[in-house]
């Protein structure tokens, strides 16, 4: 009974204690100042998630927040209170798994000598869509539905907002705009699109149209307008590109240029400013089996830090690739994957994690990646015939399954343990790091929230 009682009051006495040294703030301490040197002495808890509370003490942190900052590696924390010797600060948005704590104070920077712990916390929940339902789009996203087996890649704009290519029967579709913060949808393209991107230089949306040498340009800030650009041929062509099969685009801030592929497995590249397109070279890894030849899924993306580096996954080839594409001579390698070997869509012991170059994809689709300020850069994957997302730690190069049950077709929400998908094809990152996702078999579009 006594141990009952003391386990119940230790975590009380706590409390008090930290808030009686708020209490003791400089406000009751007359004449009291901490203009002397800066000095810390120990924080805790050392783990947590995003706004976990946690308590900093030192000397001369002063009772002004205004004039401190605290990061965990490059991320700021947010202040509630400095009270002298003690701050409590709540600690920021995904800043890395294992953090540098720093404290600053005018022209004095200290850092901890021991680290915290970020613990990522996952959570899948359906934004619009349900599973049976026919296509109503434009309105509230409670009644915003699409048909099963319809969605397909995606993309973010800074302000959160989601992007989705859509098909219908026949040569039907188009791009659908979801927005959870004004909470509508809306028909942004009424004919069929393959891919679409963000591009942060114009501040515009680019998406291929299908089987027309058209590039829709989109301007958010004029109520997503829709602009058509055509591509053209070179004059004499060097090689034929065949660009009315447009099948994906990527822009390189390196050089200026989009770089596209074609169902045709051709790669080409041209510029806002004339369209005319220039080939590269065919591609090295698409498949031909006759099980694959009429199935060409296949996304690209260049890397945010070496922005050169082009990815490439190819869906019915099972592999992610690389190469850059500042040295034409220089050859397109695998990344991750093998090629043409699939994880088997029939069992769920088969290990399909582990070194990149070891792992094993099913109908590998859309990847985005994403670079923080930490230095943590990671690919996401969805991986539509294991029925998750995959996550490669492009840093050490693993690879993990960050949300869904292998091989488990669902449309459940919850925990990473409780969620399930229906063959998972387009993810679209936010700035703040949220995970949307086009859940084809399901017709839902689904939002995984990293916390």
């Amino acid at each position: 009974m006594k141990k009952k009682i003391t386990q119940t009051l230790l975590p009380i006495i706590i409390i008090l204690f930290i808030m009686m040294q708020f209490a003791c703030s400089d406000d009751n301490k007359s004449g009291r100042n901490y203009d002397g040197p800066l000095k810390l002495t120990t924080f805790y808890p050392d783990s947590g998630y995003l706004s976990s509370k946690i308590i900093i003490e030192g000397e001369n942190l002063g009772t002004d927040a205004s004039q401190l900052s605290v990061y965990f590696n490059k991320k700021k924390g947010y202040i509630s209170q400095a009270a002298g010797n003690i701050l409590m600060v709540y600690a920021p948005k995904l800043p890395g798994d294992t953090c540098v704590i720093s404290v600053v104070k005018g022209k004095d920077s200290l850092t901890f000598d021991n680290k915290f712990h970020y613990i990522s916390r996952f959570t899948v929940e359906n934004v619009c869509g349900k599973t049976g339902s026919g296509y109503n789009i434009g309105g509230d996203l409670a009644s915003t539905t699409f048909e099963a087996w319809r969605l397909k890649v995606g993309c973010c704009d800074p302000e959160g907002n989601y992007y989705s290519c859509y098909s219908w029967f026949g040569n039907n579709g188009g791009l659908a705009l979801i927005s959870e913060e004004k909470n509508l949808s809306k028909k942004i393209i009424s004919d069929l699109v393959n891919d679409v991107m963000y591009h942060k230089v114009t501040e515009r949306l680019y998406a291929v149209g299908t089987q027309k040498n058209v590039i829709y340009e989109i301007d958010p800030s004029n109520d997503w307008k829709v602009k058509r650009r055509y591509l053209k041929p070179q004059d004499p062509p060097a090689k034929q590109v065949d660009y009315n099969s447009t099948a994906c685009i990527a822009y390189c801030s390196a050089d200026g240029y989009f770089y596209a592929r074609t169902s045709t497995k051709q790669l080409f590249r041209f510029k806002l400013d004339d369209m005319i397109c220039e080939y590269i070279k065919n591609d090295v890894y698409n498949s031909t089996t006759p099980e694959t030849e009429n199935s060409y899924i296949v996304s690209m993306m260049f890397d945010p830090t070496e922005p050169t580096h082009l990815y490439t996954s190819y869906g019915a080839s099972s592999v992610i690739t690389v190469q850059d594409v500042s040295k034409p001579e220089s050859e397109e390698t695998i990344y991750a994957g093998h090629l043409n070997v699939r994880a088997d869509g029939s069992s769920t012991t088969q290990v399909i994690n582990g070194y990149r170059t070891d792992c094993l994809f099913n109908w590998n689709n859309q990847m985005s990646i994403i670079a923080d300020e930490s230095g943590q850069k990671n690919m996401y994957i969805a991986d539509a015939g294991t029925q998750t997302i995959r996550k490669l730690d492009m840093n050490i190069g693993m690879v993990t399954t960050v949300v869904g049950r292998q091989n488990v077709k669902g449309n459940q929400s919850g925990t990473p343990l409780e969620a399930t998908f229906n063959w998972p094809k387009g993810v679209g990152l936010t700035a703040e790091g949220d995970l949307y996702i086009s859940d084809c078999g399901s017709g839902c579009v689904r939002k995984l929230s990293l916390r």
